[in-house]
């Protein structure tokens, strides 16, 4: 019983999450400077952010610590709601929520350094928030614009691999048997496409030498036919294959015995003409 009761309860933390997931975005993406905020702004009436009072006052908070980068906390909402939702335990937590802090920090730091202030709603505000500025106006002053930035850009990666827990060597090496793989298949049907080119023209050198020989249209499908089946079998063996030295006169024979079969077939086309020229 207390097993259903934790799961039911997971599963409501887990839409409530969610729910407030989709709160902070639309109060985000409505915010205005004209609406009123409490200990924000004093004017009067009904603010026109979706999410009332309240989410005007949401988003002027996000904006005014985060900057653009309070875009990031609906995302951790939503990855938190998905965890309880699905009643699975957060691996390494406490990695991920330094790796979290690193996150917000040095993404708003890297928003200062690049843009300084940008207007968000009719009102300008430092593109990091005032976390990142702090950061940026720290790191500006000991390595310059130019180190702080590399710095900054270092720590964004090292936050996500602390947060998602993956490695970049494993994609890299998945992406690269993804192309390896990718481009075997192509070079493999660039072969078969060829290879069916070269015995489309060896039926039609086949029916062109019989026709040119004046056999019959059933003696000229018979050799087609044979010719198909020859063809058909000699696909089955290994394209890449090379004989050995030994079974050259092996070989050599089948190829003699094929062309004794194909002067056989002429002298089987040519008897109902030359009998025919007799009468």
């Amino acid at each position: 019983m207390s097993t259903i009761l934790s799961r039911r309860l997971c599963e409501v933390l887990g839409v409530a999450f969610f729910g407030l997931a989709l709160l902070w975005v639309i109060s985000l993406a409505s915010y205005s400077a004209n609406d009123p905020v409490l200990f924000f702004s004093t004017a009067d009436g009904r603010p026109g952010n979706f999410g009332g009072r309240v989410g005007a006052l949401l988003a002027e908070l996000a904006f005014q610590v985060l900057g653009y980068g309070a875009y990031l906390l609906p995302a951790a909402l939503v990855v938190i709601g998905w965890h309880y939702f699905w009643v699975r335990a957060l691996s390494a937590p406490w990695t991920k929520l330094a790796g979290g802090i690193v996150l917000f920090s040095a993404a708003g730091a890297a928003l200062a350094i690049a843009f300084g202030r940008l207007p968000i709603g009719g009102k300008s505000f430092p593109a990091g928030g005032a976390l990142g500025a702090a950061m940026a106006g720290l790191l500006t002053d000991q390595l310059n614009r130019s180190g702080a930035l590399v710095l900054v850009l270092t720590a964004l990666f090292l936050s996500l691999l602390m947060v998602t827990q993956l490695s970049f060597g494993t994609l890299a090496a998945a992406a690269g048997s993804w192309i390896r793989r990718a481009a075997t298949e192509r070079i493999a049907a660039i072969g078969a496409w060829r290879e069916e080119r070269r015995r489309e023209k060896q039926r039609q050198d086949v029916i062109r030498k019989h026709l040119e020989k004046g056999a019959s249209p059933e003696a000229v499908e018979k050799a087609v036919t044979k010719a198909d089946a020859a063809r058909a079998a000699e696909g089955k063996r290994p394209a890449l294959a090379v004989a050995p030295a030994a079974a050259k006169p092996a070989v050599a024979a089948r190829l003699a015995a094929a062309s004794d079969e194909d002067e056989h077939d002429d002298l089987t086309v040519r008897a109902p003409a030359a009998r025919g020229a007799e009468g």
